[in-house]
Formats: structure tokens, sequence, C-alpha cells
């Protein structure tokens, strides 16, 4: 078989996706390899100077520079090699027989290099230049999600071979899928009951009560409050919510691209000093776009440190084991150096 599609599984009720493409992918990163020291690397196909192998679809220029095709660029956003959905597999669902359905790969993958530094993580970026990529991130989430073929557009980052990452250059990925796979139906399903039961969303109740407490608080501003849920999944997990509630990161106003850019560095810098620069995947999480009108669910982000495997009893049952308490990891997280190191 080759090329992408979407196939049913009809014991869960979840679409799984298949990825020729992806087996392609190159591994640049060794389970023990050491970050990088040099901000440029001649074979990297993200710095600048490389030979672009997929269209570029935007572009960021640096600050201060002119905004002309020979401009230096700060941020960039690439089609992604070896893509998990394609926009150009036409939309089609095909059935083979009551328990076999199947839907072509239609869908997008991008890829968002988020600096032209090769070797600086999330971590230790200037507040400046991470709102300028969550300005393009949050131009392109907007751009995937008025396309009506799509249902879902999902922002995340991998950071290091546990967490999924392949090459060193930090980058974002979007891809946006024509179905909302379960666990996404599950969360929005969850938030509308409880909308329903009491009038307000769970994730905003969720932010009031954990600022409020303040046992679990990882970092506040004026705009966003980062917390250790109280049922977190894996150690050292860590939520960001808006205060002002929204139901997607596209819609995010600009003023609000700063303090949020404050808030991940925030997070990030702690978890980078406090347990050496982790792995990890940082999430955004939007509700679907025929949802994006109603007052359920709040947008958020989360990002989940990979400290350890999965093992039997989490795969068979779903349900995590979790190592750490939150109260400990958000007192961690509190107490650690927060100012990026010169670099």
């Amino acid at each position: 078989m080759s090329g992408s599609s979407l196939r049913f599984d009809v014991t869960t009720g979840d679409w799984v996706a298949f990825s020729a493409a992806r087996a392609l992918r190159p591994h640049e990163l060794a389970p023990q390899s050491e970050r990088p020291t040099a901000d440029y690397d001649p074979t990297c196909p993200f710095c600048p100077g490389a030979t672009l192998s997929t269209p570029l679809l935007d572009e960021e220029p640096r600050p201060g520079s002119e905004s002309t095709d020979d401009a230096p660029w700060q941020v960039r956003v690439l089609a992604n090699k070896y893509p998990a959905l394609v926009t150009e597999e036409p939309f089609a669902r095909r059935s083979f027989g009551p328990l076999f359905r199947e839907m072509s790969g239609h869908g997008a993958h991008e890829v968002i290099v988020e600096s032209p530094n090769h070797a600086r993580p999330l971590a230790l970026s200037p507040v400046d230049e991470i709102a300028l990529a969550l300005k393009v991130m949050r131009r392109r989430c907007a751009l995937l999600g008025a396309q009506p073929s799509f249902e879902v557009v999902q922002l995340f980052q991998n950071h290091g071979t546990r967490a999924g990452a392949s090459l060193q250059h930090p980058h974002f990925q979007i891809v946006a899928a024509p179905v909302v796979p379960r666990q996404m139906r599950i969360k929005y399903a969850v938030a509308a009951e409880y909308y329903h039961a009491t009038g307000s969303s769970v994730y905003s109740d969720l932010c009031r009560d954990e600022l409020a407490s303040g046992e679990r608080l990882v970092f506040a501003n004026a705009d966003f409050v980062a917390f250790a849920p109280f049922a977190s999944r894996v150690a050292f997990e860590t939520w960001i919510i808006p205060r002002a509630g929204g139901t997607s990161f596209a819609d995010l106003a600009a003023d609000k691209l700063a303090p949020l850019a404050e808030a991940i560095q925030a997070v990030l810098g702690r978890l980078y000093f406090a347990l050496g620069d982790p792995a990890y995947n940082l999430i955004v999480n939007s509700a679907p776009r025929r949802h994006t009108d109603e007052p359920d669910f709040v947008w958020h982000i989360e990002i989940l440190p990979r400290l350890s495997i999965e093992a039997g009893f989490e795969l068979a049952t779903g349900m995590a084991i979790n190592s750490v308490f939150p109260e400990t990891a958000a007192a961690t997280l509190r107490a650690a150096k927060t100012e990026p190191a010169p670099h």
C-alpha cells in the first residue's frame, strides 16, 4: 500500500491515519543524542540558506528587515516533506462491507520553523521571538480552520527523541484533518455536559480555582494561568489557559501574543532548568471547527514532559500512572530558575 488514508476502527469508534511517507522521515536524533551547540548547521534543511525541498507556504521577516524577497527570515512555514495527510488527496469515503470503512488521506501537514537558530530551544528563546512565531502559527491555524473540509486543526511541538522529534532544529507542526479524533470528541463532550449543567466552562472554572488555590500554580500573568493539573497524566504536566476564555487559538487577539509567549517561556524555562531540558510534547488544543462559536470549550496548551514510557497497564487500560504528584511538580517548577542563560 502507498499514499495516505484514514481507516475507521469499529471497536473503538476512532480513526487511524496511515501514511507510507512517514516511514521515509530522516532520523537525525539518536536516543541519547545531545542538543546541538552550533547556531547554524549547513546540513540542516531548516537552517538559513538550505535548499527548500517542499513549497514555502508563509514567512515572517526578521524584525527590522525590509519585507522583500531578499530579507532574512525569522519564521518560516513549509509543507511537510513526509506528510501524514495531504491536501492534494481528494476527499472521498469508501466502504468494504459494514466493518471496514476508509477515507482518503485528505488534510494538510505543515512545518513551522520558529527561528533560524539551529541550537536554541524554545525554552531559551526571547519572548519577542516566541511572540512572532505565535503570530505566524495563529495565522496558519486561521487559514486552515477556514477550509470547510477540515474539521480539526492541531498545532503541536515535539521536543526531543522521546517526544517523537526526528530533527534537531526546533520547529512546530500543524496537521489539519477531515475528522474529529475520538479523544477530542470525548474532551469536547465532557466540556459541553459541564457547561449545560453549570452554565460555565470547565476550563475557565479550573483556571479560576487553580489561581485561587495556588497549590499547583506554576506561573500567572494578567492574561494566562499555568498550573499542574490536579489529575496530571504525566510527571510535571503543565497547562496554560487564557483567563478570558475563547474556543480557538486562531482567534487570539494580537495584544495577547506577547503575554502568551511570556507564559510559554516561563513554563518551558522552568522545565529546562529543573529537569535538564527534558523531551516534551507541547499541544495547543482548540475546539473542533463546528463548535468554535459555542462557549463550552476554552482553548489551552498542554505541555507533557516525556520522562517515562507507557507500559502494559497504561496501554491496556488507557489509565495513566504518574510518579510525581502535581503539587510536588508545581512547587519544583516555581522554585526553578526562570531567566534564560546566555546562549
